[in-house]
């Protein structure tokens, strides 16, 4: 689990979070000049505005937003609007409080300057209405920076996970991102293409007649102040394109055209100068049990042979939806088990095809030498 999407779950006396070089994770009480200024901050906040609590602590996020080497404060409160309120965090963490219409309250995440023990109000955000709290986390934008930082607020809901980011770029400018998760949408946070600031992809499967089911991923790029889309590619009839070009190369054993399309740079390079007795067979193996030759020789006998002998026909499984899980960190590899008719023989195989850590760019998939 990455430090962005590591959750504050379980947090035993009161309080979240914070992931980075200058937050402070407490999983005991705050105590001494911490202490002093929440009961500071708690106390000055606006009229009607509660703490949010966990186990009689007020929920509070440390971390230097200022620079002047002390740890500022971000506090979790909500406002009484209508009949109780609820401010303890195991029972706001409840899933049965989705299907109460009357648990829905207001989240405010409040902004504190620290001056030893005590702190100053900087800014109040308004994080809408919610009825279960799910995590409350910071997490870097830029690798090794202190700013710009997000917070991240996650709340479930009917449809699945609601993420609320607080983007601070400086003291001064401070934006609001929202992206909704549920079944159909998924997401995941990685700097993909190098530069050191943190990414945003969002995989969104939709149903298209005639195709099945389509997943289009986007990518949202740091602006300086917020996140916005940059790109975004179709992966079903990518795949379908790229598994019909090796497939023609494949039968044609134009194998050096199949390893400068097929692999990734550096394995492309390692199969040409090894050769085709060495490379095919770490990247076409035999399926997994249960799966045998459909005729011919028993399972043992089938190796790199059977790819030097005359190509009839090679036939892909019908892919109808995204075959990729999606990770915490990405995409994960899956492993494609086709039919390849050899002479008359008709013969199980099986490859892995993974997606290139920026498939935004040029090129989407590539196979894996295993």
């Amino acid at each position: 689990m990455n430090r962005f999407t590591c959750r504050v779950l379980g947090v035993i006396l009161g309080l979240l979070v914070g992931l980075g070089n200058n937050s402070t994770l407490h999983s005991e009480p705050y105590g001494g000049v911490l202490l002093q200024a929440v009961k500071e901050a708690v106390r000055t906040l606006p009229p009607g505005f509660e703490a949010l609590q966990s186990n009689g602590y007020p929920l509070v996020l440390f971390y230097d937003l200022d620079g002047d080497g002390m740890e500022d404060l971000f506090l979790l409160s909500t406002k009484r609007i209508e009949g109780a309120v609820v401010t303890d965090l195991k029972a706001l963490s409840e899933y049965s409080r989705l299907f109460d219409s009357k648990s829905v309250q207001p989240f405010f995440l409040h902004i504190f300057l620290r001056r030893h023990t005590s702190a100053s109000l900087l800014k109040t955000i308004d994080l809408g209405l919610k009825r279960v709290f799910g995590s409350f986390r910071r997490f870097e934008i830029r690798h090794g920076a202190r700013i710009p930082f997000g917070i991240e607020v996650a709340f479930p809901n009917n449809v699945g996970l609601e993420r609320v980011w607080v983007l601070v770029s400086s003291s001064s400018r401070i934006e609001l991102f929202l992206f909704q998760e549920q079944p159909n949408v998924k997401s995941y946070v990685k700097d993909i293409n190098g530069d050191g600031f943190l990414d945003l992809i969002l995989f969104e499967n939709l149903f298209e007649d005639s195709l099945g089911y389509e997943t289009y991923a986007s990518w949202y790029q740091w602006d300086g102040t917020t996140y916005k889309r940059y790109r975004s590619v179709n992966i079903l009839r990518n795949l379908r394109n790229f598994l019909n070009t090796i497939r023609q190369q494949i039968l044609s054993k134009n194998w050096e055209a199949f390893f400068q399309f097929a692999l990734q740079p550096q394995d492309a390079s390692y199969a040409k100068a090894s050769g085709i007795q060495v490379a095919l067979p770490r990247i076409f193996r035999l399926p997994p049990p249960p799966l045998y030759p459909v005729s011919g020789s028993d399972a043992e006998g089938i190796g790199i042979d059977i790819l030097q002998r005359r190509f009839m026909d090679l036939i892909y499984p019908e892919i109808l939806e995204n075959p990729f899980n999606l990770r915490e960190d990405g995409p994960e590899s899956f492993l494609l088990t086709f039919r390849l008719v050899v002479e008359g023989e008709s013969f199980l195989l099986s490859t892995r095809v993974s997606m290139y850590k920026n498939f935004f760019e040029s090129r989407l998939f590539h196979l894996v030498l295993q």
